[in-house]
């Protein structure tokens, strides 16, 4: 392994630096003046310096996200007039006659009331309007003839004539003789209408048609657009990372060449004790809280009791014990292996059986056969794609026939997930795609493996059902993690 290769799995994976045994201890003072000459020779020549490149790549993990798919669609679609109100409280009836069902109702409420229709009014002459026993000038002279209307005292010239005759066509005999009359001299008129309700219809349907692919044209494009952001976001968080390992790297290097002194063992312990106590710090401010980890985790229960496995119960990075805890509160024997110092060190993971070591050594020190289930959450996203195989293997070889194994990781699917949040963990390596790990599982022996997505993002704005839509909530509000569960033959 390279001197890099040392420094940078430090870092990243909170390994312990490689020890020089023998060597003088290290001054402190010495190394710190050392340091602070390398940064100011780095700002000197206009470099990026580490504290400007993590300062970069916290700004980038702060943005919105929400701001990828705002709604770009200002105003609504409209398929009748809108209604505006006189403010001299003078309208001619054709003024409202040329809104239709429910948009008639309610304009005639704002002007003949000069209000909101209540729901029981608007419900009740929708009903007689589609009933037919009423038409639009029963509607307009109940309303003015009304009390309320009365005293509003709105003009609607044209109404009292034909109100009159509508009061006729309800006396018996007479209303009888007098509505056939006037539908005999209406016919023409009623034909002619008859011709526009057809066109308007048309019309209508070619603009609802207009507006839908002017919608899916609209959609494409800020469709298009969110993944162009993303893409540019992710470009932009992959050159800090990379500014920032390698600014200190470089830092590093200047720096121990500069004070020309190795660093003790000493040093190197306390250095890891400061990185395990700053992760188990970051862990409990964005982990979440224990009891909703504990909530989440119920689901594996079932599978357990299902295989009837109540002991050999090996978890690999337990970090703060919640899923050994369930276990414990449902009877079931397990222990838990877990690298970092600070969090085995707590006296809440003091009262679990959790021991610190790495989850490859500890399990190549296992007999053959001897565990029943091994689960790992949030754990295989933090090692690379060579030490996954070996843990596999390793997992493979020390379960017993027909034992069971949960992995549980971030879902890359989800494109806030893989190209943003997943980064906010400085310790993550890369996103592992959900069939690429089904894969590897059956490549390395594993049988009758399965997929399961979890924690779906809620609140989607896109649920109309259109293909665009159906995408976009595929790819920003979908299951956040996933789950693969396999068995030793």
């Amino acid at each position: 392994m390279t001197d890099q290769e040392q420094i940078v799995g430090a870092v990243v994976d909170g390994r312990p630096e490689v020890e020089a045994p023998g060597e003088p201890e290290v001054d402190i003072q010495e190394l710190k003046s050392g340091i602070q000459m390398a940064v100011a020779r780095r700002q000197a020549a206009g470099q990026t310096s580490f504290i400007d490149a993590s300062a970069r790549l916290l700004e980038l993990l702060s943005r919105d996200v929400s701001s990828l798919y705002s709604n770009s669609a200002e105003g609504g679609f409209r398929s009748q007039p809108e209604f505006i109100p006189n403010h001299d409280d003078h309208y001619h009836m054709r003024d409202l006659l040329k809104y239709h069902d429910r948009e008639f109702v309610w304009n005639a409420y704002r002007a003949v009331l000069k209000r909101e229709p209540d729901s029981e009014g608007l419900s009740a002459f929708l009903q007689k309007l589609r009933s037919g026993r009423f038409n639009k000038i029963d509607v307009l002279a109940g309303l003015r003839f009304s009390p309320e209307g009365k005293r509003n005292q709105v003009t609607i010239e044209g109404l009292r004539l034909p109100a009159t005759v509508r009061r006729l066509y309800r006396v018996p005999v007479i209303g009888y003789v007098v509505e056939l009359v006037v539908g005999v001299s209406r016919l023409p008129s009623l034909i002619r209408n008859q011709r526009q309700i057809e066109n308007h219809l048309i019309a209508q349907q070619t603009l609802l048609a207009d507006q839908f692919h002017q919608t899916t044209a609209e959609l494409r494009e800020s469709f298009a657009l969110s993944l162009s952001r993303l893409e540019q976001q992710q470009q932009a968080m992959a050159r800090a990372q990379h500014q920032q390992v390698a600014a200190l790297f470089r830092e590093q290097q200047k720096a121990s060449r500069n004070g020309n002194v190795p660093v003790s063992k000493s040093d190197s312990r306390d250095r890891r004790l400061v990185r395990d106590e700053l992760y188990a710090a970051f862990e409990n401010q964005f982990r979440g809280a224990p009891e909703q980890i504990k909530k989440s985790l119920k689901i594996y229960l079932p599978l357990l009791k299902d295989a009837g496995i109540t002991s050999d119960v090996l978890d690999l990075g337990s970090g703060r014990g919640e899923w050994l805890e369930l276990l414990r509160d449902e009877g079931v024997q397990a222990r838990g292996v877990e690298s970092n110092r600070a969090m085995v060190g707590t006296q809440h993971c003091q009262a679990l059986e959790i021991v610190e070591a790495g989850a490859i050594a500890y399990l190549r020190g296992l007999p053959d056969n001897s565990l029943r289930a091994v689960t790992a959450f949030h754990f295989v996203e933090h090692i690379g794609l060579a030490e996954l195989i070996d843990l596999l293997d390793e997992i493979k070889r020390v379960l017993k026939p027909g034992g069971l194994l949960v992995v549980e990781t971030p879902n890359p699917k989800n494109l806030v997930v893989g190209a943003c949040n997943f980064y906010s963990d400085p310790t993550h390596h890369k996103p592992l795609f959900p069939e690429t790990l089904e894969f590897i599982l059956n490549h390395r022996g594993f049988v009758r493996t399965q997929l399961q997505y979890l924690h779906p993002v809620e609140g989607s704005p896109f649920q109309d059902g259109s293909e665009a839509s159906q995408a976009l909530n595929s790819w920003l509000f979908s299951a956040r993690d996933f789950a693969i569960i396999g068995w030793k033959a």
